[in-house]
């Protein structure tokens, strides 16, 4: 089963689904999950929740080091610990402006990796495929969008009506992350609550997951709270190999 379906599957299954807003379909009633309920999931997952599959190995770069080895579908490769650095500083700045308020999938989980139009066109379209990652984690003019509040509904269900900080949250939903050292930016929100593009002509490149756990190999600091969690390229389903063994693990444990 794909590791990131089934999380959302299980804090699917975890709460009691929330009231959608009145403007979507009523089949989307069971994606959306009200402020408290998803404050509830996060208690689990940060507490007891598995973790990222393949997490990117980079404690030491907030020990002082420069580079890691990272690694994308079983290859490995050297990486700047820039790139670590600039992406928990743009988990912080979230955290701290209140576009997202926790690291999981109903909230914030993911980002989008864009560069320029005109620089992927002119040098990034060149590139073998198995160059092209390890060279857009050193490029100043990568960005990163984030969707945050992925499964926030911003409607009471027991009124009907709309909690008007839980529609602040929700208005911040789309940030884009700078890796050049520039704030992050919360883009203008859409009428709807969904997510926007970079308002820029840019080219999207794939991106990454992340995920709180309390066994996360990085961390960050938010007022007096460490927040520990993963980060990893490989989104999707293990290979076999990891299948077989992960069956084998629980044949044993039985």
């Amino acid at each position: 089963m794909l590791r990131l379906i089934a999380v959302h599957f299980f804090f699917a299954l975890l709460l009691t689904p929330a009231v959608a807003p009145a403007d979507w379909p009523a089949e989307f009633d069971r994606w959306f999950f009200t402020a408290e309920e998803i404050e509830v999931a996060y208690r689990y997952q940060e507490r007891f929740g598995e973790r990222l599959f393949r997490p990117l190995r980079a404690r030491d770069c907030l020990l002082g080091k420069k580079e890691f080895t990272a690694g994308y579908k079983g290859i490995e490769f050297a990486a700047p610990c820039r790139f670590i650095k600039e992406t928990i500083r743009h988990l912080r700045e979230m955290l701290e402006q209140g576009a997202a308020r926790y690291l999981f999938p109903l909230d914030a989980d993911h980002a989008h990796l864009a560069i320029p139009l005109e620089l992927w066109e002119n040098k990034y379209s060149k590139l073998p495929r198995e160059q092209m990652l390890s060279s857009l984690l050193s490029e100043p003019a990568l960005a990163a969008l984030y969707h945050t509040a992925e499964h926030l509904t911003v409607i009471d269900p027991q009124t009907g009506k709309s909690d008007s900080q839980v529609r602040l949250w929700k208005d911040k939903r789309n940030v884009v992350g700078y890796y050049d050292g520039r704030p992050t930016e919360i883009l203008p929100p859409d009428p709807r609550g969904l997510g926007v593009n970079i308002p820029q002509p840019y080219y999207s490149l794939g991106g990454f997951n992340f995920l709180a756990s309390s066994k996360g190999e990085l961390s960050l600091f938010l007022k007096s709270q460490a927040i520990t969690f993963d980060i990893s390229f490989d989104i999707g389903e293990p290979p076999d190999d990891a299948l077989a063994a992960e069956s084998q693990a629980r044949k044993a444990n039985r």
